[in-house]
C-alpha cells in the first residue's frame, strides 16, 4: 500500500480534493445560521447536518481518489486497524460549536498523513472566504474566492512580544495563567483550526492548547504550519504523530513559528508557577 500511495504526486491530492472541499464549504454555508437540528453524539459533543454532509462529500472524494488509503474522520464510526502508515485524516466541520453559535470560525479540513506525519493538507474557512493548503513539497498557499493563489512566505522568528491565538471554547484557567506569564502583545480568541492558518500567514505567533484535543483537529493545521517552517510540539517537546486506530487524543501542545518561543511557553506551562495563579489580572 505504501508504494501505491507514494506514486501519487502531491498536486494530485490537492487538485482531486479541492472540488469536494468547495462543495463541502457550499453545503456548510447553506446550513449556517439556519434552524437545522443539533444532535448530540455519544461523547456528549454536538453534531449538525452540516457536519454529516461535509463528511459524506469528503469521504466519497477520498475514496474515489484512492480506495486503498484508510480514512480517519471525526464522524466515522468504522473500526480501523492501528497503523502509522498512510491515511486521510478529516475533520469535516472543525468548530461545530462556533458554527451552531453563528460565528464564522469554523473550518473544513483534510490532511494526507504518511508514516505518521501530515504532509499535504487543505484547510478551508468558508465564512471567511479563506482557503489554505500545503502541497506536500514544503510549500503552502492561500487561495482567494476568485481562485487566485499566493504562496505563503516562511514564518519569521521575532523577539517582539507574541501575538497569541487561543481557543474560544477552551480558554481555561491554566491557559489564562500561561498568558499572564508570557505577557503577549495581543490575545485573539477564536475557534477551529483557523488558529493554525493565522500562524502560517504570520498573523499570529503562538498558539497554546493546554487541554486535550483530537488528531483530526490538528493534522491539517500541522501540515500547513510545517510547510512554512513552523512547529507543533507536545508538552514533552516531541511532535504529534498521526496514526489510525487506538487513542486519537492529543493531550496538549504549543504551536508557533519559533522553536525557542514554543519551548519557553512549554516550560512555563509545565511548571508550577501557573497552578493556582490568580486570574483576576487583566491580560
Amino acid at each position: 500500500m505504501e508504494a501505491h500511495v507514494r506514486k501519487r504526486r502531491p498536486e494530485e491530492f490537492l487538485q482531486a480534493l479541492l472540488p469536494a472541499i468547495h462543495a463541502a464549504g457550499d453545503a456548510a454555508m447553506k446550513l449556517w445560521r439556519s434552524d437545522s437540528r443539533v444532535m448530540t453524539k455519544p461523547d456528549g459533543s454536538p453534531v449538525t447536518a452540516a457536519d454529516l454532509e461535509c463528511n459524506r462529500l469528503l469521504c466519497e472524494a477520498c475514496e474515489e481518489l484512492d480506495a486503498d488509503i484508510p480514512i480517519l474522520s471525526e464522524e466515522n464510526n468504522r473500526s480501523l486497524r492501528a497503523s502509522d502508515g498512510s491515511a486521510f485524516v478529516i475533520d469535516p466541520l472543525d468548530g461545530t460549536k462556533e458554527f451552531i453559535a453563528g460565528n464564522k470560525d469554523f473550518t473544513i479540513n483534510v490532511a494526507l498523513v504518511e508514516d505518521g506525519v501530515p504532509r499535504s493538507a487543505i484547510l478551508f474557512a468558508p465564512a471567511h472566504h479563506r482557503l489554505f493548503f500545503a502541497d506536500g513539497r514544503g510549500r503552502a498557499f492561500e487561495e482567494d474566492s476568485d481562485g487566485r493563489r499566493r504562496q505563503l512566505l516562511p514564518v519569521r522568528q521575532s523577539e517582539r512580544a507574541p501575538r497569541i491565538v487561543v481557543s474560544r471554547s477552551h480558554f481555561d484557567e491554566r491557559t489564562r495563567g500561561l498568558l499572564m506569564k508570557l505577557a503577549p502583545k495581543s490575545v485573539h480568541l477564536l475557534g477551529s483550526s483557523l488558529k493554525f492558518a493565522l500562524l502560517a500567514t504570520g498573523e499570529a505567533d503562538l498558539y497554546p492548547r493546554l487541554s486535550p484535543t483530537m488528531t483530526w483537529d490538528c493534522a491539517a493545521g500541522q501540515a500547513l504550519l510545517s510547510a512554512v517552517g513552523g512547529l507543533v510540539l507536545k508538552l514533552d517537546g516531541s511532535q504529534p504523530r498521526y496514526g489510525i486506530g487506538g487513542d486519537q487524543v492529543i493531550d496538549a501542545f504549543v504551536a508557533g513559528a519559533s522553536r525557542k518561543r514554543i519551548l519557553a511557553a512549554i516550560e512555563v506551562a509545565t511548571s508550577a508557577v501557573i497552578v493556582g495563579e490568580s486570574t483576576n489580572e487583566a491580560l
